[in-house]
C-alpha cells in the first residue's frame, strides 16, 4: 500500500499537467493584460527591455528576453506566447511532487500535489502570457532549496541556494521577494549548528546575489519603483498610507478571505488561511525546518504590502499561494503522523482527525473548482473572459479600406494595437463625458472628419464607460453615417460606420444586437475623444 501511495503524487501531477496543456492547446484569444505586455515583446528588442516598457507594464528582464526569443523563433501566436508561462506552471507542479516526496508522508504529498495541480486561479494564471507562473515557481522552489541547504552537514549547499536565488530574480519577482526571509532563517539554522563557519560560508555566495540584485535594480526594478502610474493604479491594494498599526491589521484582516478565494482557489478563503497557519504551527512545533521556510513567504508578502512595496492583490501576489498550499499539506501530514501514533491521547487524536478533515475538505473544494474550470477552458478556443478581441479586431481589419479610422474605448486600444498592428493605424479613443460645459461642443464629427468610414470596436469595458454608453456612442455615430456592417463576438461588438452614405434613422447597439439588454437608456452626456498613442496611454 505504501508503494502505491508513493506513486500517487506523480500521477496527480501528470493529470494536472495534462489538463494544463489541454487548456494551452485551445489557444484562446489574448486577454487585455497579456496584450499590453505582448506589444513590447513583439515590437521592441531585448536591448530595449532595460528601459521602461510601454503601456505601464513591468516584468523581469530575463523573462522578457526569454519570451522575445520565443517570439523570434515561433512567432506571436497565442500558444507561442504562453508556452514559457505554461512550462513554468508545469515546473511548479513538478516541484510540488519533489517537496511532497522529500519532506512529507504520502498523505501530505498527495494533498500538496492536488492543490498545486488543480488550484483554479493558480492554473488560470499559468495560462497567461505574463510572469505570474515564474513567480509561483521560484517562490515554491527557493524555500525548498533553502530547507535542503539547511540539512547539509558539509556546508556545500548554501551556495546553491544563493545561485538559484540570483538567477531566479531575473525571471521572477517572486524569487526576489522570498529570498531575504529564507536567507535569514537559513543563516540562523546553520549558525546554531556550525557556529561562525556558517556565516563565512554564507557571505561569499550572498555577495553574488547582492551583485545580481544591484544589476537587476539598475535595469528593471527602479523603473517600477519610480512609476507614478504603478503606485496610482495599485493604491487600492495597499493599506492606507496614514493607517496606524491597528488600522493596517484590520485592512489585512478584511483582505485575507477574498485573497483565499482568488487566487487561493477555494470558496472558503479564511479557512484556507487558518488551515495553512495551523499547518505551519504544528509542523514548527514538531521541529520541521521546511515549515519555517515556507511560513516566511506569506509573512514576507504582508510586510512588503505594509511597506507599500508589493501590492497585496490577486495575480501580483500569486507567489504566496503555493506556500499556503504547503501549510495545508503540512496540516494533513502532521495529522496523519499523529493519528498513526498509538500513544496519542484522545484529545490529540481528535485534533488530528479534525485537521485531516479540514485539509481534505479544502483539497476537495480546490480540486472540484479547478477541474471544472480547467475542463471548461480547454473547450474554449475563442473568447477569453467573455471577450474575443482576436476575432472581432481581425474581422474589422479585413473590412478596412484606405483612410478608415479606428475607434474604441481605452481598454480596447491594446486589442487593436495587438491584433491589427500599430503602424499606420490611427485610433480615436472614446470615453464618457457627463453633462456639462464640455458637451456644448461635441467634437465627434470633427475627430473623424477626414475619414470615410469608422471601424468601431467595443470590447472589454471596465470603469471608463457607464451603462448605456455603447448606445450613446452608436447613436451619435449613426447620425453621421450609416452602419453598413455589424457583428457580435460573445460580448465584443464590431461595427463599420460609412460616413459617405447618408444616415437614415439613428440606431443604437441595443437595436443592432437582439441579445443586448433593452431596459438601459442611453447614457446622458456626450463622447470624449482622444487620439491613442503609446507614450500617453497610461496618463
Amino acid at each position: 500500500m505504501k508503494r502505491v501511495l508513493r506513486h500517487v503524487p506523480a500521477l496527480v501531477a501528470a493529470a494536472g499537467a495534462a489538463l494544463l496543456v489541454a487548456q494551452w492547446a485551445a489557444g484562446r484569444s489574448l486577454w487585455l493584460d497579456e496584450e499590453l505586455l505582448a506589444i513590447s515583446l513583439r515590437d521592441r528588442g531585448i536591448a530595449n527591455y532595460a528601459e521602461p516598457l510601454w503601456l505601464g507594464q513591468s516584468a523581469p528582464f530575463g523573462w522578457l528576453a526569454l519570451q522575445r526569443l520565443v517570439v523570434l523563433a515561433f512567432g506571436t501566436g497565442e500558444r507561442a506566447l504562453r508556452a514559457v508561462p505554461v512550462l513554468f506552471g508545469i515546473a511548479t507542479i513538478a516541484t510540488s511532487v519533489w517537496i511532497g516526496r522529500r519532506w512529507m508522508t504520502s498523505v501530505g504529498a498527495i494533498a500538496l500535489t492536488l492543490l498545486c495541480s488543480f488550484g483554479a486561479w493558480l492554473i488560470a494564471y499559468f495560462l497567461e502570457a505574463k510572469p505570474y507562473s515564474a513567480d509561483a515557481f521560484f517562490a515554491l522552489l527557493l524555500p525548498a532549496v533553502a530547507a535542503w541547504a539547511a540539512e547539509d552537514a558539509r556546508l556545500k549547499r548554501p551556495a546553491m541556494f544563493w545561485i538559484v536565488a540570483a538567477i531566479g530574480q531575473w525571471f521572477a519577482n517572486g524569487a526576489l521577494f522570498v529570498t531575504p526571509a529564507c536567507a535569514i532563517v537559513l543563516a540562523a539554522i546553520l549558525t546554531r549548528v556550525h557556529g561562525w563557519r556558517a556565516i563565512v560560508n554564507m557571505s561569499i555566495p550572498a555577495a553574488i546575489w547582492l551583485g545580481s540584485f544591484a544589476l537587476n535594480d539598475v535595469f528593471v526594478l527602479r523603473h517600477a519603483a519610480s512609476s507614478a502610474y504603478f503606485h496610482r493604479f495599485w493604491a487600492f491594494a495597499f493599506p492606507p498610507p496614514s493607517a496606524g498599526l491597528a488600522d493596517t491589521v484590520r485592512w489585512f484582516a478584511s483582505h485575507l478571505a477574498p485573497f483565499g478565494v482568488k487566487p487561493g482557489g477555494t470558496q472558503y478563503g479564511m479557512l484556507l488561511w487558518m488551515a495553512a497557519t495551523a499547518g505551519f504551527i504544528v509542523a514548527i512545533v514538531a521541529r520541521r525546518p521546511i515549515a519555517v521556510f515556507f511560513a516566511t513567504v506569506p509573512l514576507s508578502a504582508l510586510l512588503l504590502a505594509a511597506l507599500h512595496v508589493v501590492p497585496f492583490y490577486e495575480r501580483l501576489a500569486l507567489w504566496i499561494v503555493p506556500s499556503l498550499y504547503i501549510g495545508v499539506a503540512l496540516l494533513a501530514d502532521e495529522a496523519t503522523i499523529s493519528a498513526r501514533r498509538r500513544s496519542s491521547a484522545a484529545g490529540q487524536m481528535a485534533l488530528a482527525v479534525a485537521g485531516l478533515c479540514v485539509a481534505a475538505f479544502l483539497c476537495g473544494d480546490v480540486v472540484l473548482h479547478g477541474w471544472r474550470d480547467g475542463v471548461a477552458r480547454s473547450a474554449i478556443h475563442d473568447e477569453n473572459r467573455r471577450v474575443d478581441d482576436r476575432a472581432a479586431v481581425r474581422w474589422l481589419k479585413a473590412q478596412k479600406q484606405p483612410g478608415d479610422v479606428w475607434m474604441t474605448t481605452h481598454y480596447g486600444v491594446a486589442a487593436v494595437w495587438w491584433y491589427a498592428g500599430i503602424e499606420g493605424e490611427r485610433i480615436v479613443k472614446v470615453s464618457h463625458q457627463p453633462d456639462g460645459p464640455e458637451c456644448e461642443q461635441d467634437a465627434l464629427a470633427e475627430s473623424i472628419a477626414g475619414a470615410p468610414r469608422v471601424l468601431l470596436y467595443l470590447g472589454f469595458r471596465f470603469d471608463d464607460t457607464p451603462p448605456g454608453f455603447d448606445d450613446l456612442l452608436v447613436d451619435r455615430l449613426s447620425r453621421l453615417g450609416a452602419v453598413t456592417a455589424y457583428r457580435s463576438f460573445t460580448e465584443s461588438d464590431a461595427l463599420v460606420v460609412d460616413r459617405r452614405i447618408r444616415s437614415g434613422a439613428p440606431t443604437t447597439l441595443s437595436r443592432l444586437d437582439p441579445t443586448s439588454p433593452r431596459n438601459i437608456p442611453p447614457a446622458a452626456g456626450c463622447v470624449k475623444l482622444k487620439t491613442a498613442a503609446i507614450d500617453t496611454f497610461v496618463q
